[in-house]
């Protein structure tokens, strides 16, 4: 077990470098590019511009790897509220409509059940994957956010129709910094660490994250305990 985690903190202080080094390289060669000859307003704009991206980027990994560790080490305090489940998957769709409404498609919720959890990190959550569903999912479909109980657990789902997840990724999605694909790992503004802070915040709240795909859908699932559901 000693071995095991040794090698896997090696492997994601190994990843963790990589992801901060590509935007700093990027900045670092871009503002000598810039700085070698004399350059109009316009395009010291466009630098600057670019630099705030990356920085942007850079500033949103930070915080996420500050969540992570205080998870981690169970330093994060649970505001748990009683909460209506179709009222946080309407409120989280209604957040997205509008990126949904630019690739042609729509936010469907349904399903019924209440629970008790941190309503800012179940949204927190809960945005990640509806996040990751619109920009995964076929164009002109729909993006299914349901809520049921079942088997004890209340079970709250996105679900999109797109190209499947291989069945050998399945079970390390929710690991920091882990790539399924380019088409995967390369979205605008992503940092790695979504799905790895969804399992975070499940554990938070003694629940689970997991997936399911197939050539047909691929869907995520945040199940709460039996003890948080009413």
């Amino acid at each position: 077990r000693l071995q095991d985690g040794y090698a896997r903190l090696s492997g994601f202080s190994a990843d963790l470098a990589h992801e901060f080094r590509t935007p700093v390289t990027n900045m670092i060669g871009q503002s000598q590019v810039a700085l070698g000859q004399g350059r109009s307003r316009e395009e010291y704009e466009a630098l600057l511009a670019s630099n705030i991206e990356e920085l942007e980027r850079l500033a949103r990994m930070i915080e996420s790897m500050l969540f992570l560790a205080r998870a981690g080490q169970e330093e994060v305090v649970l505001a748990r509220q009683p909460l209506v489940a179709l009222d946080e998957l309407e409120r989280v769709a209604a957040f997205f409509e509008g990126m949904a409404e630019e690739r042609g498609l729509r936010l469907r919720c349904s399903g019924a059940g209440r629970f008790a959890a941190d309503p800012a990190l179940v949204r927190r959550a809960l945005a990640n994957l509806v996040s990751n569903a619109v920009r995964h999912a076929d164009a002109g479909g729909t993006v299914e956010l349901h809520a049921e109980a079942r088997r004890g657990m209340l079970e709250l789902s996105v679900t999109n129709a797109g190209a499947p997840i291989p069945p050998e990724h399945l079970q390390h999605l929710f690991e920091r910094f882990y790539r399924v694909d380019s088409a995967r790992s390369d979205a605008e503004g992503s940092t790695g660490l979504g799905l790895s802070i969804v399992s975070a915040i499940m554990n938070l709240h003694g629940g689970k994250a997991s997936a399911q795909s197939d050539a047909r859908e691929t869907r995520f699932i945040l199940a709460f305990p039996s003890g948080e559901a009413h």
